[in-house]
């Protein structure tokens, strides 16, 4: 394989700094419009509280897809902010070697940050699948 074609190369070449941001950025604007979506389109409607005979099944069921469209945004946010702290994990250049212990300690909380993004992330990814599986099941 030539040099200019090896994965070490290649890499260098794509600004890994760049994607992972533009994910984070992608994921927080989808968690905030899911968040909005869940807390506005996955309410009941004010009018049914004070005259219940105004709703109709209508009602459930857009209170239903505004949870579901909340849930895809939240999953899909969350995705984002994984793959802009594992971007950041994988490919942040390494500390260089005359460091000061000011740096040193700059870049390692930086990384101790993105791993505790992508868990947290990660966790939060699986609870919101858990619960659409337990919804699901008590529904049917």
């Amino acid at each position: 394989m030539t040099q200019r074609m090896s994965p070490e190369h290649l890499a260098a070449k794509i600004p890994w700094s760049f994607l992972a941001f533009v994910a984070q950025s992608i994921g927080l604007l989808l968690l905030f419009v899911g968040g909005l979506i869940a807390v506005t389109g996955g309410v009941v409607p004010p009018g049914c509280i004070a005259t219940p005979s105004s709703c109709n099944a209508g009602t459930a069921a857009n209170v239903d897809w505004a949870i579901m469209a909340a849930r895809l945004l939240l999953v899909l946010g969350l995705f984002g902010l994984a793959v802009g702290a594992g971007l950041h994990l994988q490919f942040r250049p390494a500390l260089a070697a005359g460091a000061s212990p000011e740096e040193t300690r700059v870049y390692i909380s930086r990384r101790r940050g993105e791993f505790i993004l992508l868990v947290i992330s990660i966790l939060l990814l699986f609870a919101i699948v858990a619960w659409s599986v337990v919804v699901y099941t008590i529904a049917v």
